[in-house]
């Protein structure tokens, strides 16, 4: 009997502990958030409010987005806490896809971003952080909040990152008017942005449908990860649909994330609700 009452004991430790948040990958996302969000509140923003003066050196495709997504005579907004709801995640190509809670903090002054990812595998928790701090990206996964799956850092981690940053800005318009982006028009539906900071760049391409909302982004300079095993330049896209009214603008309601592969392409991120909040102060 004394066995019985510890084993069940020992099971309900290791159930709680799989189930309750937390880890040390988890704290080291709050603490580079914080970090993130320390240099924010002392910087603060130069522009306020979003004017036809603010957007003016946009290219005209940019502004028509910004327009029609009812920011205009609203505050620029200083960082943005996206949360991705109803959402589907593939580790690699040909894996099937698991139910995942998906949430980033992006910031404007500079182009940090720090994604975490909670999902489960055969049962067992599965985090990941995926961040760009002040120029330094890195991925890392963990499995049960203990064993290391991978953790990739570099150049290339740098580069992938910040033109993520760049994609994302669909829902935070405020990086299109930072300094640290260059903007040329292609065409009547294309603009392609340049981002860059201390020394590591990359650039994408932003498509449009004919209302002027952004559909598609396009680059070449991010590299896939092989789960630590390895890096290589793959094309990747993000298209965004369903525009409505949400968060008090109007904004994508899916999301799908993609990589162009040799045999076809790799749908690995898909999310259908989607939760905004922006120039968060505390985390």
């Amino acid at each position: 009997m004394y066995w019985l009452i510890l084993g069940i004991i020992m099971l309900a430790i290791i159930v709680t502990y799989f189930a309750i948040p937390g880890g040390r990958l988890w704290k080291q996302y709050l603490s580079d958030v914080k970090t993130s969000l320390a240099v924010t509140n002392i910087q603060g923003s130069t522009q306020r409010i979003f004017t036809e003066d603010s957007v003016a050196r946009l290219p005209a495709l940019l502004r028509q987005h910004i327009v029609n997504g009812g920011y205009m005579g609203k505050p620029i907004m200083d960082n943005m806490l996206i949360t991705f709801h109803n959402t589907k995640f593939r580790m690699s190509a040909g894996k099937k896809p698991i139910n995942i809670k998906f949430m980033q903090v992006n910031f404007a002054a500079r182009p940090d971003r720090h994604a975490f990812l909670m999902g489960r595998i055969a049962g067992i928790p599965l985090q990941a952080k995926d961040s760009i701090l002040d120029g330094y990206g890195s991925m890392t996964g963990v499995l049960a909040k203990q064993f290391q799956l991978f953790c990739s850092t570099g150049a290339e981690m740098d580069q992938g990152q910040l033109v993520t940053a760049l994609a994302d800005a669909v829902y935070m318009p405020s990086l299109f008017l930072q300094e640290y982006v260059s903007w040329a028009t292609i065409d009547d539906r294309t603009v392609e942005g340049e981002i860059a900071w201390k020394g590591v760049s990359g650039k994408g391409r932003f498509t449009f449908d004919e209302e002027g909302h952004i559909i598609r982004f396009d680059t070449n300079d991010r590299y896939m990860d092989e789960n630590g095993k390895g890096t290589s330049l793959v094309p990747w896209y993000v298209t965004y649909c369903n525009y409505k009214a949400q968060n008090g603008f109007v904004q994508p309601g899916e999301v799908s994330v993609n990589w162009v592969l040799a045999d076809g392409d790799d749908t690995y991120f898909v999310s259908d609700r989607i939760e905004i909040q922006y120039s968060i102060t505390d985390f």
